[in-house]
């Protein structure tokens, strides 16, 4: 097989971020998590062909599935086929990728990916490369799980990718973390066509319209996401009261922040937009915040 582009990170390279991290070599939930299942039967019985139902498997392969007492699946696992041509999975688990081939497609490469597609037409297999530490079901149980209970978790604090709906749970419970003053009104709100995360108003009585993002995005992303900020200020500024936006986005990406400042600069240099930086402690399970300063 040709294999041209990402084809996702063996073994070694997953083991070093495991270890980057501060985390278990291995992800501490797969045996009780849904999406490692769902990835097993998805990939090794659809992807295969085979007509066996998810019940019949579950039985016959000795799967554990208790989903009332393991960690459900927060992002679905996918496939697809068009005219027989490309074979593609969706937010598979890159645990089952890596170390159990038997569950992989004969044109899959044996990796840690989420996402990946084989293209018949060019013998060529792509995938997104991904660890366990950026899947939701393993942040999502950080939050659950005291630390005397994650064995094998380092003592300094973890990198994780954190659930956006508990970073918006926190700021509409302590809005004032980023602003004194701010007082929230409500989360999920629609304005014309736009639903923002967080609705709140400031000590002078300005609407702001709070847009999170709690994972770090690419060129393409912050691109999409400077042109909809800009879109929506213009559109709704005279819809609302004094509009301010505050983007709040992760800690320690200097290349991000300054893409997000140069897409913006004209909204930030006359305080229309603001950004705001967090960071969040693994074991105190607490969020920091921070203004982003820039000069003008």
């Amino acid at each position: 097989m040709d294999n041209n582009g990402n084809i996702g990170y063996t073994k070694d390279e997953y083991y070093q971020i495991s270890e980057k991290q501060g985390l278990p070599k291995r992800c501490p939930i797969l045996a009780n998590c849904c999406r490692a299942v769902e990835t097993r039967y998805q990939m090794g019985m659809r992807l295969g062909r085979s007509d066996i139902s998810f019940d019949e498997f579950i039985h016959s392969y000795n799967q554990k599935w208790d989903p009332a007492n393991m960690i459900r699946s927060i992002e679905q696992v996918s496939w697809s086929y068009t005219h027989d041509v490309l074979t593609s999975v969706k937010n598979a688990c890159p645990e089952v990728t890596l170390f159990e081939p038997e569950y992989l497609p004969f044109n899959f490469r044996q990796s840690a990916f989420g996402n990946g597609s084989y293209y018949k037409d060019t013998r060529r297999f792509e995938a997104e490369a991904k660890h366990f530490g950026e899947c939701a079901e393993f942040s999502e149980y950080l939050f659950q799980t005291s630390e005397d209970k994650i064995k094998g978790l380092g003592t300094k604090n973890t990198l994780v990718q954190i659930p956006e709906k508990k970073l918006e749970e926190y700021l509409a419970n302590n809005i004032e973390v980023l602003e004194p003053g701010l007082k929230f009104i409500e989360r999920q709100k629609t304005i014309g066509k736009w639903k923002v995360d967080i609705f709140a108003s400031d000590a002078s009585g300005c609407d702001v319209l709070i847009e999170l993002k709690s994972k770090l995005l690419n060129r393409d992303e912050i691109d999409k996401l400077c042109g909809q900020v800009s879109r929506y200020y213009h559109r709704l500024k005279s819809k609302t009261r004094d509009l301010r936006m505050f983007i709040v986005v992760p800690k320690d990406n200097r290349d991000f922040i300054t893409n997000l400042h140069h897409g913006l600069k004209p909204l930030i240099d006359n305080d229309k937009v603001i950004i705001f930086q967090f960071d969040y402690t693994l074991y105190g399970k607490e969020f920091n915040f921070s203004k982003v300063i820039f000069e003008k």
